[in-house]
């Protein structure tokens, strides 16, 4: 409501709040009321940016942006919701998502000079809410920063409250959060569930989609397997994810602790599954640290079929090196003396491939497209440097298969960090 609307917007509003708004005026809304369907109707002209409509998102990032110039930050050129500007000679960031701001800087009274900016633009109707110190929740997690070095992330509540909605049949506790056949699909006469269990079944991957996306990326590549049977799943993938919630009610403490060791030095593991999934496709597994735990970390099926282990390990890491690139220059963007990336990879061919270009390209491999050689145009320019790590210390192996038993609970606890 911070932002005028810049074209013509209707909203439509129905039944009850249709009636308060004419409870509230009637003479103003009740000679626009009409019935639809049984229930009171209202269309309303909008001056104002209502946050959910289409253009309210646009304007007010146009609007907030513009407020920020006028104080002096500079927009980061590569995250544009992140703002900058050196004060009493410390950098001071501001992120913000949506309408809701992080503000931080060396000197607390600088970060308040800064709020009361703000909110004599935005608190004219009622003052901005503020929160201060090293503990935050937002979102279903909890950020905690009052370990020098550290920053914690759990989402304890949000497990234990999707556990509780879970039906009788996913009672129980499990090791690791899929087993060995994880990605085998039964093409012959399978069992679909039903209208009410499907709808358990896409509501309970979504979530876990976010749990894993934010704080338990252990449970990443059985959600990635998952995401791809919301479609038509059967009783095979209710068992599949019954299986990461027995797990997730095992190991509900667990938390996400990230310690930056060096913010120069970016590391990345890239690995390919050759040929896993029902169709063939191979699986493409990535994990970012800048020290100690995963920063960002993927799991996803690949696009395209690949017709040797070279060629998938090729694709995977053409799969993460948009964000190995952008994450670079966004440090850089930051203020970081980030040098190249370093992506670590365990096969040997598709090093060649990817630090040779076509002179290690064999008639085996000369149908892959020319796009994946883009990676190489990196390691040429020194954005981006390739080093083997052998296939046991290859952390991204996590991420591209359904590992067991202690190879499992070393790499989740690297990617996790949690102290043996």
């Amino acid at each position: 409501m911070q932002a005028d609307m810049d074209e013509e917007t209707y909203v439509k509003i129905q039944g009850k709040m249709a009636e308060i708004f004419i409870s509230l005026d009637p003479e103003y809304y009740g000679p626009y009321q009409c019935i639809e369907n049984g229930k009171v109707t209202i269309y309303l002209y909008l001056h104002k940016a209502l946050y959910g409509t289409l253009r309210a998102a646009i304007l007010f990032w146009e609007n907030l942006t513009s407020t920020l110039k006028a104080m002096d930050f500079k927009i980061n050129d590569y995250d544009m919701c992140v703002a900058n500007k050196i004060i009493n000679g410390s950098q001071c960031t501001i992120t913000w998502h949506v309408d809701d701001l992080k503000i931080s800087h060396r000197d607390p009274s600088v970060v308040d000079d800064i709020i009361h900016n703000i909110n004599a633009v935005y608190g004219e109707v009622q003052e901005i809410t503020i929160k201060r110190g090293k503990k935050h929740d937002y979102l279903g997690m909890d950020v905690d920063m009052e370990q020098e070095g550290k920053v914690i992330i759990s989402m304890k509540k949000y497990i234990q409250d999707m556990l509780a909605e879970l039906p009788k049949d996913m009672d129980g506790v499990s090791a690791t959060p899929a087993a060995k056949h994880l990605f085998e699909v039964n093409d012959e006469k399978p069992k679909y569930l039903d209208a009410e269990r499907k709808q358990v079944f896409h509501h309970n991957v979504a979530k876990l989609l976010f749990l894993s996306k934010r704080a338990r990326p252990d449970i990443q590549t059985a959600v990635a397997f998952l995401c791809t049977r919301v479609q038509q799943p059967d009783i095979d993938d209710w068992k599949k994810l019954s299986r990461v919630m027995k797990y997730l009610r095992g190991t509900a403490d667990l938390v996400l602790t990230l310690e930056a060791e060096n913010m120069n030095i970016i590391k990345w593991w890239a690995d390919g599954a050759f040929a896993v999934h029902n169709d063939y496709k191979s699986h493409t597994g990535g994990v970012m640290m800048l020290g100690k735990g995963a920063v960002y970390s993927t799991s996803t099926k690949q696009k395209i079929n690949t017709k040797s282990s070279t060629e998938a390990e090729l694709v995977a890491v053409d799969d993460v090196i948009g964000q190995v690139i952008w994450t670079r220059n966004f440090l850089r963007a930051q203020g970081y003396d980030v040098g190249a990336s370093t992506i670590h990879q365990d096969n040997q061919s598709g090093i060649r491939l990817e630090t040779n270009g076509k002179r290690s390209s064999s008639k085996r491999t000369r149908h892959i497209n020319i796009r994946y050689f883009f990676v190489k145009d990196k390691v040429d320019t020194r954005e981006v440097e390739i080093k083997y790590c052998p296939t046991g210390t290859m952390i991204a192996d996590f991420l591209t298969k359904p590992l067991q038993g202690s190879a499992f609970i070393t790499f989740r606890n690297l990617i996790l960090n949690i102290k043996e």
